[in-house]
């Protein structure tokens, strides 16, 4: 084996990032980061200007490698007081940078962020078919609760 295809087959080293709030300079890049590029413009933007949803981009020196939408619900108590609840909404990771650790500094952040603001919990809904993204946050220590009854609309 030469010493190039050593260097090939060693793994990518995590980039030094930071997670930060996203603001409405970063509104081109968080489009980039989503599938769907005809709704993508009009959905960050009404994320951005939502009082109750947050932004945290993870970015290094090669820009925004990532986004994590946070949505805070506040819901009363029986008996009174109220519960702050931070769902994240969606977690992506800019595909030529996934495996490198990004998506779970973007979801520390956004655990630590919830907490932070006092909220009793964090939340992500992720479909029974997803087992990629079940087995990220499980790996996380994220549980499934089953109290939640759903209606179509």
């Amino acid at each position: 084996m030469s010493i190039v295809e050593t260097e090939l087959r060693r793994p990518l080293a995590p980039p030094s990032i930071r997670v930060r709030p996203a603001g409405p300079r970063d509104c081109e890049a968080v489009i980039g980061l989503l599938d769907n590029p005809d709704h993508a413009r009009e959905q960050v933007l009404a994320w951005l200007e939502s009082a109750g949803t947050t932004l945290l981009v993870a970015q290094s020196e090669d820009g925004v490698l990532g986004v994590a939408v946070l949505v805070t619900h506040v819901t009363p108590l029986a008996g009174g007081g109220a519960q702050k609840v931070v769902e994240v909404d969606n977690l992506v990771v800019r595909a030529d940078q996934r495996g490198r650790r990004i998506g779970r500094r973007l979801l520390a952040a956004a655990v630590e962020w919830s907490r932070q603001r006092r909220a009793t919990q964090v939340e992500v809904v992720v479909g029974s078919t997803n087992r990629e993204a079940r087995r990220f946050y499980e790996s996380f220590g994220f549980a499934t609760v089953t109290d939640r009854l759903v209606l179509a609309a």
